[in-house]
């Protein structure tokens, strides 16, 4: 049979619908590709899916013409079909003629005006299961529960979230858990398409099978997760996957969802924040890390990158050097600089997303939350960023300050922040578990010791009180404190004498009662936080007795800059013909609020970056 032949896209912002014709369940899919202008399109339902596995191939007939689409898609047309009337439709694998490069650039470039120009967002998850079935069902028990909270939401006691908790599962909140992580773990909650998708759609609805649920429904529980600890840990206690393969990570699952949540807030975003925050959503093509952000940035008009004809290393070259007249863009860059060692990347100061990708080794979740795109610190104080580009691309002619030298470096601790070390601890009998415990806590409290003794030498008198500024950060230094963190420094003394004893002691019952100790004091879980952080990077000291964290890959004799007009310092290392290597950002305790523009015989010039 003669197959189906596309007919190009000829008027501009014109895009092709699939009107499905109608049919029984056991009938074969039948329809016709109409071409309409985005702007004068009769009311249609985009399609949001994983395309997942294309074999086996299935077929659709247009205009009597036979198509072959793979059995994701063909699965969610089966059920999206009506019985008695057309419908009209939108799926990238039939409405885009994959084929034609120039097509597919264009109208991949349309597609978030394509999803918000859609009446409805179909989000198919797959077949549905008896325990999806039932997610549906405790979701939708739970947005009756949470409507009738007469509180703020944002601020809900523990009492109250119980309360919510019993009236929506009663006493199957065990079940319930189960169930919902079973629709969390779904394909498509990892895909890095259905950002934009999301993003972009004015009703998004989730369908399972011949079972739909309304995301904001979804959204409110992953709300109530995130707004109450006690609630995120009891669900997190039975995540089926908590460490996925290759992932390095607890929780990865639920922080995909968490951060398709907060991406589907209506506010401004920066490509490379949008970029650096969702690194950890899947793509079968790597280009598509930056392409498929592009729609749903607020700086979208900066970048004309969408290029299915040009290979990854070039891609990353355009987004650098649309980054290098904004201090901020090129802050978020490089917070993905530092990660990567120096062979991994396109040149020092340009990562290469694809390679970042391929190092990871637990780091970009554990700094994700940490990079904002607003300035948390000032460290060039008023000068503006001078930078450009030389040698045809390949250097950055940047202005700065070479203001110190790394005189003592920490130790590379990176694997004591991977996840598997806790998944594997809790293999085996009660005194095996004790000892796997204790030997990662030995080595965490032996960290915190170097650190400690690194903080000694520093110009301070006190060591616990410096190392103390840099664990929580430098803008808390004559600043207002936040209460979460006030908590903290008041009882970290405390808790450092509890991890050397929970590293050490011998006795089951006393290990026992410093660990609970530990986990009761308020303070636990923010300072574990920040521990988790800092564990990807190095704590060090300076010629100069200035403390802080460097890059993981940082050296002794390696240089502290504080280039024009940027956030934070940075360590570079001196090359060939006066050049220097970008290693990565710092925080140095002292440099952080623009001290570095009045240090005595310190003056800005020109640095070559290669």
């Amino acid at each position: 049979m003669k197959k189906y032949q596309y007919s190009p896209l000829t008027v501009n912002r014109q895009i092709r619908l699939l009107k499905l014709n109608a049919g029984a369940e056991a009938e074969e899919l039948s329809g016709e590709l109409v071409h309409t202008p985005l702007d004068g399109t009769p009311s249609f339902t985009a399609v949001s899916y994983v395309w997942g596995n294309p074999q086996p191939r299935k077929g659709i007939f247009c205009s009597g013409l036979k198509m072959e689409i793979g059995p994701s898609l063909h699965s969610a047309l089966l059920h999206l079909r009506q019985p008695a009337c057309e419908t009209y439709l939108w799926a990238d694998a039939l409405c885009i003629n994959q084929e034609d490069i120039l097509e597919r650039n264009q109208q991949v470039r349309m597609m978030g005006d394509i999803y918000a120009a859609a009446s409805s967002t179909a989000i198919w998850l797959g077949e549905e299961s008896c325990e999806v079935k039932m997610a549906v069902g405790w979701l939708r028990r739970f947005a009756v529960a949470w409507d009738s909270l007469e509180s703020d939401p944002g601020f809900i006691t523990r009492n109250q979230a119980e309360g919510i908790l019993q009236e929506a599962f009663g006493k199957k909140s065990e079940a319930a858990f189960q169930h919902i992580w079973a629709l969390l773990n779904r394909p498509w909650f990892a895909r890095k398409w259905v950002i934009q998708e999301l993003v972009k759609s004015q009703r998004p609805i989730l369908v399972v099978g011949r079972v739909a649920l309304p995301w904001a429904m979804l959204a409110d529980w992953l709300n109530f997760v995130e707004w109450c600890p006690n609630v995120k840990e009891l669900f997190m206690r039975f995540c089926p996957t908590p460490l996925e393969a290759g992932a390095k990570v607890l929780g990865l699952t639920l922080l995909r969802a968490s951060l398709l949540m907060r991406c589907a807030v209506p506010e401004k975003k920066l490509l490379l924040f949008l970029i650096v925050r969702t690194l950890e959503f899947r793509c079968a093509d790597p280009r598509d890390h930056i392409f498929a952000m592009v729609g749903i940035a607020s700086d979208a008009d900066r970048f004309d990158l969408i290029d299915y004809g040009s290979p990854m290393e070039k891609v990353c070259r355009q987004l650098a050097y649309s980054c290098v007249s904004d201090s901020m863009s090129l802050k978020l860059l490089w917070s993905l600089v530092y990660l990567a060692p120096l062979k991994s990347r396109v040149r020092s100061w340009l990562p290469n997303i694809e390679r970042v990708l391929e190092d990871r080794d637990g780091s970009i979740l554990a700094s994700q939350f940490s990079v904002q795109q607003y300035k948390d610190y000032n460290a060039s104080g008023d000068t503006v960023l001078q930078a450009h580009l030389d040698d045809g691309g390949d250097t950055l002619r940047i202005r700065g300050r070479l203001v110190d030298k790394v005189r003592h470096l920490g130790s590379d601790n990176r694997s004591l922040g991977d996840a598997r070390i806790v998944e594997n601890m809790f293999n085996g009998n009660l005194q095996l578990i004790q000892n796997n415990i204790q030997t990662m806590l030995r080595r965490r409290w032996q960290w915190l010791e170097e650190c400690l003794a690194i903080a000694k030498t520093s110009s301070t008198t006190n060591a616990e009180e410096a190392f103390q500024n840099a664990l929580l950060g430098d803008s808390l230094i004559n600043k207002e404190v936040p209460q979460s963190l006030a908590v903290v420094k008041s009882e970290f003394s405390t808790q450092i004498h509890l991890y050397k004893v929970m590293a050490y002691e011998n006795d089951f019952i006393s290990w026992l009662s410093a660990i609970i100790a530990s986990m009761s004091l308020e303070s636990s879980h923010v300072l574990e936080s920040m521990i988790l952080e800092k564990l990807h990077r190095r704590f060090g000291r300076t010629e100069n007795g200035r403390i802080g964290w460097l890059p993981p890959i940082a050296e002794e004799g390696d240089f502290i800059c504080v280039f024009d007009g940027m956030e934070l310092p940075y360590a570079i290392r001196p090359a060939s013909d006066g050049r220097y290597l970008l290693l990565g950002e710092c925080i140095i305790l002292g440099l952080m609020s623009g001290e570095a523009v009045g240090i005595s015989g310190v003056v800005s010039e020109f640095i070559i970056l290669q």
